[in-house]
């Protein structure tokens, strides 16, 4: 988890960043949750943003020396950035559901990969699913070591969040 303090013109605001996948985290601004998906390129990164059922795009750009510029709506806002702390934790793994054995879609979506077959042996962190959801690939990786005794989809497949992918036992 990371702690930014933001300033843009007079107002400055308190960020919390926590990591949930590679290209998700939640972001906490001045204590509200907002959940984002990012996908980084070289020079620009890319969010999706959700808040209250409402969808959100932004474009963010360093701009060096802990200067940020970040559209929204085309509208370009400049930040300045100072990191306040940095609490590294374990990310959460938002792969498994209700019971421990099951595998659970993180987001709806459209099953675009299926990466195992029932019977193989899987570790902690291997690839299982790549679901797309919002133009991204999202890699669904397994949350505990075993086999996996079914799977529940088939690629082509739409799922909503929360939905059985698999089963590992």
């Amino acid at each position: 988890m990371r702690r930014y303090r933001v300033q843009s013109s007079e107002k400055t605001y308190d960020v919390t960043v926590e990591p949930q996948n590679k290209q998700e985290c939640r972001v906490k601004v001045n204590g509200e949750t907002i959940e984002c998906v990012c996908n980084r390129s070289e020079e620009i990164s890319t969010w999706a943003i959700r808040r209250e059922g409402t969808r959100i795009h932004a474009r963010a750009r360093s701009l060096g020396s802990n200067r940020v510029e970040i559209w929204i709506g085309g509208l370009p806002f400049l930040f300045t950035v100072a990191t306040v702390g940095i609490e590294e934790v374990e990310p959460i793994r938002p792969t498994f559901g209700i019971k421990s054995d099951e595998v659970h879609a993180i987001m709806p979506g459209r099953i675009t990969s299926i990466l195992v077959k029932p019977g193989e042996e899987v570790s902690v962190g291997t690839p299982l699913v790549i679901l797309e959801a919002m133009k991204m690939q999202n890699e669904i990786v397994s949350h505990k070591s075993g086999r996996v005794t079914s799977i529940k989809v088939q690629e082509g497949d739409t799922v909503k969040k929360d939905d059985v992918l698999l089963q590992i036992l």
